[in-house]
């Protein structure tokens, strides 16, 4: 018998997002024993165009975003001494590219923030796990900013040699399935034909 709650929240928004975990808790009637961190923005842009309200985007949701679901989940998981956390970071995390270098630089930022957390609660039993997806076929890039820069700088055929969303997916359920002892530190997913 599986149930489903489900809610909109801004991560950029501290509170909001406390009391978005508090609901599912109470709705489901145990504490938080898990996070699938999935919000991101994505702008393809040129650094020496000043888009300062751009970065500042990123910069709230990929990274605050991020934080912030974990400080409104972590509580739970310190009294429950298990459970997992999930971030989704992206291949732009582990390597930059042109035309992503905020949105690299807030992966970067994701990668840096699991390893302390992942040091941090492994006494407690808790894992913390970074799936690394390459291109995706997702909204993702119809809500950059600049169609220069993405046509400069984005995948040459948009749609072409993507994974799809399911792929994803089954990464975030093969950490999330593994025995106690065993914890998936990270999983880089990428296109069979476009490989980095």
């Amino acid at each position: 018998n599986t149930k489903a709650f489900a809610f909109v929240v801004d991560v950029t928004d501290k509170k909001g997002v406390r009391e978005g975990v508090a609901r599912a808790e109470e709705y489901f009637s145990v504490p938080a024993w898990g996070l699938v961190n999935c919000a991101g923005v994505m702008h393809y842009q040129r650094v020496l165009d000043c888009d300062t309200d751009s970065w500042d985007n990123q910069i709230d949701v990929n990274c605050k975003g991020v934080m912030n679901c974990v400080a409104a989940v972590l509580p739970s998981l310190k009294s429950y001494r298990r459970g997992h956390i999930i971030n989704i970071s992206s291949d732009a995390g582990k390597k930059v590219f042109a035309g992503l270098a905020v949105y690299s630089a807030t992966k970067f930022f994701v990668e840096a923030f699991s390893q302390g957390l992942r040091t941090e609660l492994a006494p407690l039993g808790v894992k913390v796990t970074n799936v690394q997806p390459g291109d995706v076929k997702t909204e993702l890039l119809s809500h950059n900013r600049d169609p220069t820069a993405l046509a400069e700088f984005g995948p040459p055929e948009v749609g072409a040699e993507m994974l799809e969303p399911e792929d994803i997916a089954g990464a975030v359920i093969f950490a999330m399935t593994q025995k106690a002892r065993c914890a998936i530190n990270e999983i880089l997913v990428e296109p069979t034909g476009c490989p980095i």
